[in-house]
This record gives structure tokens, sequence and C-alpha cells, in this order.
């Protein structure tokens, strides 16, 4: 097992993208499905939403399950800024609401498997 060279601890191997990728492509994925307009901003939203928390390293779990609403907010405030209609950005959201809510719970119900699988795994490797 090879080992960090400045604390000495052992080298952890992810199996998973870290926090900041997690958050990257559902900005990403999002950003470019608001890009093609309206009607494909909630599908980019729950699809990079959802398979970033599929993808997430153990440790990234906790940014993949607050990232919906979040990134709603950050695509929804730069088109508002970019287009300078912040009253249109407002309705897209109250519209796409429901679909957030739904996509915030199917990332929450994910991450919540994932941690339970993985105490599971934890748990049969002690024994």
């Amino acid at each position: 097992m090879s080992t960090d060279g400045s604390t000495g601890q052992p080298r952890v191997r992810r199996r998973g993208l870290p926090w900041w990728a997690v958050a990257l492509a559902g900005i990403a994925v999002t950003g470019a499905g608001m890009a093609f307009g309206e009607t494909y901003f909630p599908f980019a939203l729950a699809g990079g939403c959802v398979v970033a928390a599929l993808l997430a390293d153990r440790s990234a779990l906790f940014t993949a399950a607050v990232q919906p609403p979040l990134i709603a907010l950050a695509v929804l405030g730069a088109a508002a800024l970019f287009s300078g209609s912040l009253l249109r950005s407002a309705s897209v959201f109250a519209s796409v609401f429901p679909i957030l809510a739904a996509t915030t719970g199917c990332v929450v119900l994910i991450v919540l498997v994932r941690l339970l699988l993985n105490r599971r795994k934890a748990a049969s490797d002690a024994q």
C-alpha cells in the first residue's frame, strides 16, 4: 500500500467523483439544458443531479444531496443576470418547483441507499 509522502498516511483510492466535480457536473449539465431552452432545463437539472449522485464519492454524498435547489437557483440567477429578466427567471423557477422537489427527493433517496450499502459493506469487511 502506498503512503502519502507528506503525512505518512495510507492513500485512499477514491471510487467516485470528488465534491467539486459533483457540483461542477450538475452545474454544467443544468447550464447546458438552460442554454438549449427553458423546456430542457428541468430535464437537465434532474438528469445532472441524479447522475452526479450516482457517480459521487462517498465523501461527496452531502454535496450531491443538497445540490438540486442550489444549482437551480444559481443557473436561473445567472440567466437573470445575462438576460436581464428577473421576473422570467422567477417564473421558470416557480414552474419547475415540482420537478425540483421530486429531483431533490430522488437524490436524497439515492444518497441514503448508497450510505446504507456502504455501511453494510464496511461491516462485512470488518468481520
